[in-house]
């Protein structure tokens, strides 16, 4: 029998665990973003294509409150409603140009040796900041010593962005809560396999097993028409450039998003 301390132990513990997941949980990787001779030809021409689609609708929209502001014969609270419009729809379609080589596996990849015990506190602010905004309770930890990877540090930088944005998105829906893990090469992973292991994980709705798979495609989003549904894209196109393997997991309300980084 329990005794009482114990039990009360045993419920926080499970009330503040996201998930238990090891690495024989089942995850399913993106392995369609590993360049290839063959099999995935038609993605980055359909990816750029439909990239291209929605900056020129962004684009038609400046260009129809430019038309209307030139109609107007003074300046009144309608100009500025247009204005205000323009300004966003200009940001948008700033913010998806700078988007397209990184989604598109055109962006320049610099590897460097990193410290994620350096890094990550470095980041902390903006890792933190979709969360703070939604009052999202987020959790960041990150062992004092940690081994050195290979990676390109604003490249990195982009993955765990799009994968904390993704986590607080579905912990929004459900007043959940997300943390950031980083394990040392046989924390998590078998040591002899010599990866830094980060789970990003959240409560949430579960992703249903038949859309596993789709989450990795572009434009592909259960999301409003705000977001651009390429930001998981984003992540895996970037890690399988640094030789990286991102994987997902969704199970009883949480979902854990694993990226296996090589130690330098």
């Amino acid at each position: 029998m329990l005794r009482t301390s114990n039990l009360w132990k045993l419920i926080f513990f499970m009330e503040n665990t996201i998930s238990l997941v090891t690495p024989k949980s089942d995850f399913t990787f993106a392995d369609q973003f590993t360049p290839k001779e063959q099999g995935n030809s038609e993605f980055y021409p359909l990816l750029l294509r439909g990239m291209t689609h929605k900056l020129n609708n962004l684009l038609a929209v400046i260009q129809g409150f430019s038309s209307l502001i030139m109609m107007d014969e003074a300046l009144d609270e309608t100009v500025i409603e247009n204005i205000s419009h323009m300004k966003e729809a200009a940001n948008n379609a700033s913010e998806l140009s700078e988007r397209i080589l990184p989604a598109g596996g055109c962006s320049q990849i610099t590897q460097q040796e990193l410290l994620l015990s350096e890094f990550i506190p470095m980041l902390e602010d903006n890792l933190k900041e979709p969360f703070n905004k939604n009052n999202v309770p987020i959790s960041i930890q990150c062992p004092g010593q940690v081994a050195k990877v290979s990676a390109d540090p604003s490249r990195l930088k982009n993955i765990l962005s799009e994968l904390m944005a993704n986590a607080c998105d579905a912990a929004i829906e459900v007043d959940g809560r997300a943390s950031i893990e980083i394990h040392n090469p046989g924390d998590f992973s078998p040591n002899e396999e010599n990866f830094v292991d980060i789970l990003v994980k959240n409560s949430g709705p579960t992703i249903p097993g038949d859309k596993l798979e789709q989450i990795w495609q572009p434009f592909y989003s259960s999301k409003d028409s705000s977001h651009f549904g390429i930001g998981l894209t984003t992540a895996a196109v970037l890690s399988s450039q640094m030789g990286m393997h991102l994987g997902v997991h969704s199970a009883d309300n949480a979902t854990v998003f694993w990226l296996r980084i090589p130690a330098a």
